[in-house]
């Protein structure tokens, strides 16, 4: 997915990653085994260039989903209850994630931006899972769009 207009993907590049590392929490769309999209709430550690880190449950019915089909989507919308929410900034992150377990470093990431989240350390059903960006939708309010290319968001 390419945007038509490269300096707009470009302009778009810097507000889209502001979005990506200043949130924290967003609606992960999965695949469903009977092929139609399944959203959750979920919680999220940004990990820089537009990739993301999840903490999932085994019980989640989107982790099932997951397993089999790793393609996802992250929509990030800090101002949907605000009245002008079309007018305010937004980004859809298109990629796949990947099963990591539960190592010592994304620990340590995930608790930074969730220290609450140390709770489900004590379950053994938690895990780690590092979401790769492919490339995002931003729209920056009415008629300010583009799709922008995982390498837009890695900088200069």
């Amino acid at each position: 997915m390419s945007s038509p207009n490269p300096a707009a993907s470009a302009s778009y590049a810097k507000p889209a990653l502001e979005l990506i590392t200043l949130q924290t929490r967003g609606v992960l769309a999965a695949i469903s085994d009977q092929m139609f999209p399944y959203s959750s709430m979920v919680d999220f550690a940004p990990l820089g260039s537009g990739d993301v880190l999840f903490l999932f449950s085994n019980l989640a019915e989107h982790t099932r989903y997951l397993q089999v089909n790793p393609k996802c989507s992250l929509f990030i919308a800090p101002n949907l209850n605000d009245p002008d929410a079309f007018q305010k900034p937004r980004v859809t992150l298109v990629g796949e994630v990947e099963d990591l377990g539960r190592p010592e470093a994304s620990i340590q990431t995930f608790m930074k931006f969730h220290p609450r989240a140390s709770a489900y350390m004590v379950m053994g059903d938690f895990r780690f899972w590092h979401f790769h960006l492919e490339s995002a939708r931003f729209i920056g309010g009415f008629g300010r769009m583009a799709w922008i290319d995982r390498n837009e968001l890695a900088g200069p």
